[in-house]
């Protein structure tokens, strides 16, 4: 039996930041794949793509697939920016505790419920002033929460309750974004300006990105939530109170200790776990990294809230629309075959020996890989999609030709 709390310690110097999920990697499912988003993100050179084995290969810890392809995270390098986890178009890479998005999560709806009531004791407060005769008190800010990296929160007293400190802001995305707006915050602060003179000033733009989607995203549901990417009053009104406590950032030396405390207490369950197996003891297994939770939240809140109309066009961050041709289509199916998040799949024959496919928006990534598949240019995605297709209950059926030889196909045999 492997020493698993040795394993633990020593991995607790260096935890790993996210699990691979091949099924979903592109380079792992196609060998022809270019794809290197991961490593084209990573702000610090840690992360190679491979497209094979490659003999006398360093040892990456984080991910480390089974499979000869796909991406190594040199857990040395690597200063947990989380650039990868959200720059991976297909969502492959997984975040571990303490920055999964299951955690991640849990502090936004903290930071949003905390500014929520904030606002509310501050409105009640005035309320009760204007009420006994005094001056009309200064007009109340909205509820007002944001994301902090670590090198600005150890710069300002920020409000713990309200701010959700980070090693970089790279980890903020649409969802969580939208996620606080639904969930009390009216103003939004992720400042940036402290971005151009830290190394990892390249990730910037990811979080940029991720700010433009949330105004389209939150313009189209009618979400009343302003975005601001500058420090100044949204940050002042972030600032604890003289007699509160400033947040606590989460520290390199912090998180590290968090998950070496995660390692620890899992090696030791895992230890157990192999001891009742012996003993043919039945053990429960433990429930896996679920892809897709952020996005599973957006939609979510997105439904909650409503939409401008079931004909309003939604943002393409959130889904495209996917159409095939099938004049130019081979019938091959080739699309569905290498879709990494089933989104779209293969379900069955039609009459005439035609093949049904299924499309799902809901589970769309937008990765291209579908597009780049067809080798006939028979199938296009665009921002055409509608929220009443985004959220329907039963995912669109496309009816293909039967597996044919193309004309064109033909000129070239």
């Amino acid at each position: 039996m492997p020493d698993l709390i040795a394993i633990a310690e020593r991995l607790a110097e260096r935890p790993p930041m996210a699990a691979l999920d091949g099924g979903r990697c592109l380079r792992v499912r196609d060998r022809e794949s270019s794809c290197a988003a991961c490593a084209e993100a990573c702000p610090v050179g840690a992360i190679v793509v491979r497209a094979a084995a490659v003999e006398g290969a360093a040892f990456y810890g984080s991910v480390d697939a089974v499979r000869d392809a796909g991406p190594r995270i040199d857990d040395e390098a690597c200063v947990r920016c989380g650039a990868c986890v959200v720059a991976c178009p297909t969502n492959a890479l997984l975040a571990l505790p303490p920055l999964d998005d299951g955690g991640l999560i849990a502090q936004v709806d903290a930071a949003g419920t905390a500014a929520r009531e904030r606002a509310a004791a501050e409105t009640a407060a005035a309320g009760a002033s204007n009420s006994v005769g005094e001056e009309a008190a200064t007009p109340i800010e909205p509820p007002t929460a944001g994301f902090a990296c670590e090198r600005l929160a150890q710069a300002l007293r920020l409000d713990g309750s309200r701010v959700v400190v980070l090693p970089c802001l790279a980890w903020v995305d649409v969802a969580l974004l939208v996620h606080l707006a639904c969930n009390g915050a009216e103003r939004i602060a992720v400042p940036l300006d402290a971005c151009p003179s830290c190394e990892l000033t390249d990730a910037a733009e990811l979080v940029r990105a991720a700010v433009d989607g949330s105004r389209r995203i939150c313009a189209v549901a009618g979400i009343d939530a302003t975005f601001e990417t500058a420090d100044g009053a949204s940050l002042r009104d972030l600032e604890a109170a003289p007699e509160a406590d400033a947040t606590g950032e989460l520290s390199r030396r912090g998180l590290f200790a968090q998950v070496g405390a995660s390692l620890l207490d899992t090696a030791r369950a895992e230890t157990a776990r192999q001891l009742q197996s012996l003993a043919d003891a039945p053990v429960g297994d433990d429930a896996p990294i679920k892809p897709d939770t952020r996005r599973w939240q957006l939609l979510d809140d997105l439904h909650a809230a409503g939409l401008a109309g079931d004909d309003a066009v939604v943002p393409r961050v959130l889904a495209p629309r996917m159409s095939i041709d099938v004049e130019r289509c081979s019938g091959c199916a080739q699309c569905a075959l290498f879709c990494p998040t089933e989104a779209l799949r293969r379900i069955g024959r039609a009459p005439g020996g035609r093949t049904l496919l299924e499309f799902d928006p809901a589970r769309c990534r937008d990765c291209g890989v579908c597009e780049a598949t067809c080798r006939y240019g028979a199938l296009t995605c665009e921002e055409t999609l509608t929220a009443a297709e985004l959220f329907a209950l039963d995912p669109q059926e496309i009816l293909i030709p039967k597996r044919r030889v193309l004309p064109e196909r033909q000129s070239n045999a």
